[in-house]
Formats: structure tokens, C-alpha cells, sequence
């Protein structure tokens, strides 16, 4: 169980890393790519401010001597930057004059044309391509007068520089690494806290438990002596169940119910009055069928308490037979609860070899021969061919043992079953 724990817990943590980093890390991704583009386009205005600042200048007196010294400064300032190709228009979109770097002429002819789109707009604009790997940046300013009137605008396509670019990206995959070790050391760190807290919720969980079967223990004891007889019938009752089941291959979470229900099978009895529980001789119609009350007095008794839930199958239905003339319900065959089956059989057999108020113990032979007689009607058929292959171990193991050492017995079987 506990390596199970481990491999669950491992697996679990493994996978919320897994989830984590791929969410934080497109995050960073994200959050890389939106740092890289704002610092090119933060760049590309940069350089591009110089451009509009001297053909402001030019068009605020326009002449042939200034378009050649305005050509003049831009051949200069494109020399020493990033831009490859700047082009000017005038208000009414007629192309004043452009410069493309010698280097760029392959390049311009390969970026996407955007035809006249950016005329029409009052505001800086940028638009990023991407062509052969490299990083292209078009801008686009308008030029207004002191009054507010648009006169003219340029175009510029800004390079980003690889530098940057490969700086940038390798501060994006530090940053991504650094989140996906960060969640990883977590992960690692929550590993041994999980394993301690489940430890102590387990250690918990055990005292919960060892203290529900105490008060199992309490309440079968309280019903045994109410029903003038000692635990050690519970104790039999419940290892021959045990004993069964364990054959028959019943999960650990069966085997709990049919534990509980062994030792509380007869705890409606409480309500049954001394006159006709404690009655020595045969009970009269009347008495039985008051008598067969205790099963549905049982049955709400444990019913209000969610740890006892389980335990109902058998304390309701033990009187049931396989044939349909048990009580209280009558029912037959499947409609019974394997538990209630598993104990029907159980309680009987020790019912005939014990001693009672009212009877000496049977023989084992004698026992086991209105077991036999009794298969098909009162016994489902393929537990009483289980209980019939190892009855005489059992009979040898648990019949004739003292109380000590039945509990000890017990004990274990809980150990096994409530972990």
C-alpha cells in the first residue's frame, strides 16, 4: 500500500509539474515575445524619429536646394542605422523621395506590399514581417504642422538587429528554464510534506479506526450479555465468516462489512423484552414474530452512523434462507446479500455446536449433517460446499478455543482488514 502511495503520489506531482511548466512557460514565452517586439519597435521609432524630424523640416519650405540637402542628410543617417529603406510622401500621397541601403534591394523586393493602407492614418503605426529568419519592422509616421495639419509621411522598413533578437531570446529560455527547475524544486520539496502529512492522516485514520472497532467490540459484548450469553459466540461467529470469505476471495472493503455485521448480527435484540428474549422454553407464534423484529430493529440501530452502513447486509438479512422462507423480507437466492449468506451458515453451525440455556452442543457429525440437509434451502450451495471443505480445520482452529485466544485471532483479522 504504502509503495502505491509513493507511485501515485510520484506520478501525480510528475504530472502537475508537467501541466504547470507548460502553462508558466507559454506564459514566459508569451511575455518574451511581447518584451521582444515592444524593444524593436521601441528601437525602430528610435532611429526613425531622426527621418521625420528632417523631412518636417524639408516640407515646411520645399525647394530643389533642400530636397538635395534633406536627400544629402538622409543617404547619411541611413549609412549608420538599422533602417534599409525609407520612402516620403507628401499629404497627397506622391512619393518625394526614397533611399534603399544597396544591400537591401533583394530584401525589398521580397517583403509583402502593402499598397497605400497607411495613408489614411494619424497616428505611428508598425507592422512586423518575418522573411528568411530576420526580423522586419515596417513604420509608418505621419507629419503634421504645429496647427495639427497633416503634410506628408514616410515609410520605413527597420532590420532589428540579430543581436538583440538573440539576446532577448536567450533571456526567454533562461527565464523559461528557470520557472521550469523553480516548479520542479517545489514539486520536489511538497514530495516528503505530502508523505509525512499522509502519514499522520494515516496514523489518524488508524486511531479513528481502532476506536470505531472498540466501540464495535463494546456494543457486541453489551448485545451478548443482554442476550445472557459472553463474547466469545461474536468471536466465533466472526472468524468462521472471516474464515469463509477469505476463501471465497471478498475484498478487504467486504470483509469490513461482514466483520462489523458478524459481531453486531444480533444487536436489535435490545429491543426485545426479557420476557421473550430470556425465555427458556419455545417461544409461542406471537413471540416469534415479535422476536423476528430484531432484525429490523437492528437494521435502524446502525443505520444513523455512516462507519456501520456496511454492517446492515448482515444484520438485516442473516434470518433470510436461500429458498425464499426466511425473514423479514422472504427473499431467495442472489436477492441475499453475500455477507448475510456467508453468516447464515456461520451462526447456525455455531448455534448447533455450542451450548445454549436451552440445549447441549451437537457433534460435529450431527452439525455438519443438517448443514448438508440444509444446503439449497436454508444455505446458498456454493458456500456451504466452501464451508463443508474446510469446516473440520476450522472446527479444530476456532470451536473449542478459550476466549483469549479467539480475541487474539480476532485482533489480527482486524489488523488485516481495517489497515
Amino acid at each position: 500500500m504504502f509503495d502505491n502511495l509513493h507511485r501515485w503520489l510520484i506520478i501525480r506531482l510528475a504530472l502537475v509539474w508537467l501541466v504547470l511548466s507548460l502553462i508558466i512557460g507559454c506564459m514566459v514565452q508569451y511575455l518574451g515575445n511581447t518584451r521582444l517586439d515592444s524593444h524593436i519597435v521601441n528601437m525602430a521609432k528610435s532611429e526613425t524619429a531622426n527621418y521625420s524630424g528632417e523631412f518636417a523640416t524639408y516640407l515646411q519650405s520645399p525647394s530643389a536646394s533642400n530636397l538635395a540637402l534633406f536627400n544629402k542628410r538622409i543617404h547619411r543617417l541611413i549609412e549608420n542605422d538599422h533602417l534599409i529603406v525609407v520612402e516620403f510622401y507628401d499629404a497627397t500621397s506622391n512619393k518625394i523621395t526614397e533611399v534603399i541601403k544597396p544591400s537591401a534591394l533583394q530584401v525589398e523586393a521580397e517583403l509583402p506590399k502593402h499598397g497605400s493602407d497607411f495613408s489614411n492614418k494619424d497616428t505611428i503605426f508598425t507592422q512586423k514581417v518575418s522573411l528568411n529568419n530576420d526580423t522586419y519592422l515596417r513604420v509608418f509616421i505621419p507629419i503634421f504642422t504645429q496647427a495639427d495639419a497633416k503634410i506628408g509621411y514616410m515609410e520605413g522598413i527597420y532590420h532589428a538587429p540579430a543581436e538583440i533578437i538573440h539576446q532577448i531570446k536567450q533571456q526567454t529560455f533562461w527565464s523559461l528554464l528557470l520557472v521550469v527547475l523553480v516548479v520542479l524544486v517545489t514539486s520536489l520539496a511538497l514530495y516528503p510534506l505530502i508523505i509525512r502529512l499522509n502519514s499522520k492522516l494515516l496514523d489518524y485514520s488508524h486511531i479513528l479506526a481502532l476506536t470505531n472497532v472498540g466501540m464495535l467490540k463494546v456494543l457486541g459484548s453489551a448485545i451478548a450479555k443482554r442476550d445472557s450469553d459472553t463474547n466469545i459466540h461474536n468471536y466465533r461467529v466472526t472468524l468462521y465468516s472471516v474464515r469463509i470469505g477469505e476463501k471465497m476471495g471478498l475484498s478487504n472493503t467486504a470483509m469490513q462489512g461482514l466483520i462489523k455485521g458478524a459481531f453486531l448480527h444480533d444487536v436489535g435484540k435490545i429491543a426485545i423484552t426479557d420476557s421473550i428474549l430470556l425465555k427458556a422454553g419455545k417461544l409461542t407464534a406471537e413471540e416469534f414474530e415479535i422476536m423476528k423484529t430484531h432484525v429490523r430493529h437492528g437494521e435502524e440501530i446502525i443505520g444513523g452512523y455512516a462507519w456501520l452502513v456496511d454492517a446492515t447486509e448482515v444484520v438485516r438479512c442473516h434470518h433470510e434462507k436461500f429458498d425464499g422462507t426466511g425473514y423479514p423480507d422472504a427473499a431467495a437466492g442472489a436477492a441475499i446479500p453475500l455477507n448475510a449468506r456467508i453468516f447464515a451458515i456461520a451462526d447456525v453451525f455455531d448455534a448447533l455446536t455450542s451450548r445454549r440455556p436451552y440445549k447441549e452442543p451437537f457433534s460435529l457429525e450431527v452439525s455438519l449433517d443438517i448443514i448438508r440437509q440444509s444446503r439449497g434451502t436454508h444455505f446458498d450451495p456454493m458456500v456451504t460446499d466452501l464451508f463443508l471443505e474446510q469446516i473440520k480445520a476450522l472446527h479444530g482452529e476456532i470451536c473449542h478455543e478459550n476466549e483469549a485466544l479467539l480475541h487474539k485471532k480476532l485482533e489480527e483479522c482486524i489488523g488485516t482488514y481495517f489497515k
